[in-house]
């Protein structure tokens, strides 16, 4: 059936107004469906529907005087009941209004009318999606003879766009040598982490001792808020800071740390993201947009593209491996081939297949929303069918021809099956939370695998992931790749040999050896190995732990600075392994007696969240957690005896002053790391350490070494183990 006969017989759909949309603008839209020719009978339904990765907020239809208010109307003479519903039409279009039609039915050039953000009751409006869309739809379909089964209609699209800059980001490698060429980044960014594309501001550059940089930049259309200076030199050893600041918008920015090293070794560190889809599967804007968003706008160095399986037609897998080879730019930015297998964790669960040049053989858990089942009988629907059907496709599995990587998504990779030579690496940390219990899963079993961490990204934003205001909880991480050279091949070598480490998001450069042998490395030893860390941050550290296996054998420094008159309350944790995780701890805490002189978030990950109101003796938040941290710090004019008094749907409690002391007060919260942590503030030991460690003795066996890192931000990192045998 063609277009036209489609919205001939089953009506069609458009929006009002129809204009660009600023992300997370609040406002009004009015999305009319036009019946067709056969009608719509009692008991027929009409479905608003958008994909389920959008954060366009969800409207209510109780209270008009309320945020996100929408109401239904007709011209027509049947009556209409309409309700918000999630998961209630096909993926990925399953965030939906679904609207009743009864007591009558609707006849040809009848219309419904849906209104989002109606504020004739005295609703401030609907807030919309926070990320950018090149085409936003609101796809529209009618069950128009109350059969359930719906047929789309013409429905209608809109561009939603960036808003105004709200802060500056300053980006670079992480290494370079004296007088030779690299480069340094300056991006604007709208309030939700988007890439301000309309920003025309004047930027003045501190280049901290770097040469190349102009001191005044003004940004062009051109740029579409992301400038990348080339020819940028560091004149001699040491570490370099860039500086920008844009006066008339009040902005400034500090970049990540760049370490200038008189010979460079072996090995170079390479900063990416190898793990977000588009939207010809689940996610946002085409993979051709999203491979460019990594390099252009997020200035990360690789990137991998990993759909869902099922939702691969031959068509889509064309077009992935189309835009990774013709992306690809050796010694510029590195691209991967690859999809995600995304089984049911009792099969497997979530994970990641990569191939390392142009081309591999795709074999999905299931045909379910493929429409061709033709190739049916090349699903691999338990991953030891895919264990054993990827070694035989591939040549030489041993020297890397493949490579799965099992994560935590909305499914979790199930680790009772685990192949050592097809999955060298986990993931810990993505946009869905932080996953160390996955970690520890891994070395309990005594699995040799490396760690890292990306975004999951399906907001069009790979490299630089906000978590907006959905079902992600954080930031989306980044992993960090020693390696040879800046090419497919070199960067895989370095995969499959785990030299690498994962980041919440931040560029935090971290160097850890083991007598000498770099991260990911495996090797027997006589006596116990020395272990060294060097570590440049983007923000003070505050503590560096090195773990033996699940034992934590040792804290950088030894000894914690607090601050006296100010207490940091952080709360964490997630509350299943599975996809509903989220925590959400919106409360409050009150002290008794004394004052609140100052109320500051920590670690809050997005504008959805943080602090909401402070008086002298409360302040009150929004936030959820998906096994990261959030919290308050609090300057107080306060007496020993005073109680703070905590106040979350999650758990509740009572802490004094005096209780704290110089320790902490861990409570418990249930769930998979869930607890609320009372301490006085950390301050930290500045942002560079380097230190040495060597235990007293050790058993005969084999001893994974890793590094855990967090900063005062709460910035984290995971080094992949040193696998030392005695």
């Amino acid at each position: 059936m063609t277009e036209s006969e489609i919205r001939a017989l089953y009506g069609w759909a458009e929006i009002a107004p129809a204009a660009p949309v600023v992300a997370g603008s609040v406002g009004t839209w009015h999305i009319t469906y036009h019946v067709g020719r056969y009608g719509i009978d009692d008991g027929g339904v009409v479905k608003f529907a958008w994909r389920d990765v959008s954060d366009w907020a969800a409207p209510q239809f109780e209270n008009p005087s309320a945020p996100e208010y929408a109401s239904v109307s007709t011209t027509g003479p049947a009556s209409l009941r309409a309700r918000f519903e999630k998961q209630r039409y096909i993926r990925p279009w399953r965030l939906c209004v679904t609207v009743d039609v009864f007591d009558d039915s609707l006849s040809e050039g009848d219309s419904i009318t849906l209104t989002l953000g109606d504020t004739s009751g005295g609703s401030s409006g609907n807030r919309a999606q926070t990320f950018c869309k090149e085409a936003f739809e609101f796809r529209v379909a009618v069950d128009w003879c109350g059969t359930w089964v719906y047929t789309e209609v013409a429905s209608p699209k809109i561009p939603i766009i960036s808003g105004p800059p709200h802060r500056l980001v300053v980006l670079g490698a992480s290494e370079t040598t004296p007088d030779e060429e690299t480069w340094i980044g300056v991006k604007a960014e709208d309030v939700w982490g988007n890439p301000s594309t309309g920003y025309a501001g004047t930027v003045r550059l501190n280049a901290g001792g770097l040469t190349g940089l102009p001191e005044i930049y003004q940004f062009q259309p051109t740029d579409r808020g992301v400038k990348r200076f080339e020819g940028v030199k560091a004149p001699k050893v040491g570490t370099y800071r860039v500086q920008t600041t844009d006066s008339e918008n009040g902005l400034e920015a500090e970049g990540n740390p760049l370490h200038c090293v008189a010979v460079r070794g072996t090995y170079q560190p390479f900063w990416g993201d190898l793990h977000g889809q588009s939207e010809e599967t689940v996610g946002t804007n085409p993979v051709s947009s999203y491979f460019r968003f990594a390099r252009e706008a997020a200035l990360i160095d690789f990137a991998g593209h990993q759909g869902n399986d099922f939702q691969i037609t031959q068509a889509v897998w064309t077009e992935i491996r189309e835009q990774a080879n013709t992306q690809y730019d050796p010694g510029r930015f590195v691209t991967f081939v690859g999809y995600e297998w995304s089984a049911n964790t009792p099969l497997g669960g979530d994970r990641n297949v990569y191939y390392p040049g142009n081309d591999g053989p795709l074999h999905r858990s299931s045909h379910v929303l493929i429409p061709d089942k033709s190739d049916s009988d090349t699903d691999c629907t338990h991953v030891t069918e895919l264990y054993d059907t990827l070694r035989s496709h591939v040549k030489d599995s041993r020297n890397g021809d493949v490579l799965l990587l099992p994560h935590v998504g909305g499914r979790y990779a199930n680790l009772n099956w685990h192949d050592p030579i097809l999955e060298p690496l986990i993931e810990v940390y993505s946009e869905w939370g932080e996953f160390e219990w996955f970690l520890r899963e891994a070395l309990e079993k005594g699995y040799r695998v490396g760690f890292t961490a990306g975004s999951d990204d399906h907001k069009g934003r790979p490299g630089a992931a906000p978590p907006g205001s959905g079902s992600f909880g954080v930031y989306g991480g980044l992993t960090c790749i020693y390696a040879v050279e800046l090419t497919r091949e070199g960067l895989w070598e370095a995969l499959k040999t785990r030299r690498c480490y994962g980041t919440t998001g931040g560029r935090i450069l971290l160097e850890v050896t083991a007598d000498g042998q770099p991260m990911g490395a495996a090797y027997q030893a006589s006596q116990p190995p020395e272990i060294a860390v060097k570590m440049v941050g983007t923000a003070p550290i505050e503590r560096i732990d090195i773990f033996r296996g699940l034992e934590q054998v040792y804290t950088f420094p030894t000894t914690t600075e607090r601050a006296e008159d100010q207490i940091r309350v952080a709360w964490s944790g997630q509350r299943i392994r599975a996809r509903n995780r989220l925590v959400r701890w919106d409360g409050s805490l009150e002290i008794d007696r004394g004052r609140i002189l100052e109320a500051e978030g920590y670690a809050f990950d997005s504008p959805a969240e943080g602090i909401e109101a402070v008086t002298e003796r409360t302040v009150s938040w929004k936030s959820v957690t998906t096994g990261d941290a959030d919290g308050v710090i609090l300057k107080l004019d306060a007496p020993p005896e005073t109680t703070l008094d905590f106040k979350t749907p999650v758990v509740n409690g009572d802490v004094s002053l005096q209780e704290i002391g110089d320790s902490s007060i861990v409570v418990d919260a249930g769930g998979i790391d869930m607890k609320v942590v009372f301490e006085r503030l950390p301050l930290g030991i500045g942002r560079e350490a380097a230190f040495t460690f060597r235990e007293a003795a050790l058993p005969t066996g084999c001893h994974p070494y890793w590094v855990r890192v967090l900063q005062t931000d709460g910035a984290k990192a995971w080094t992949s183990p040193i696998y030392v045998t005695m």
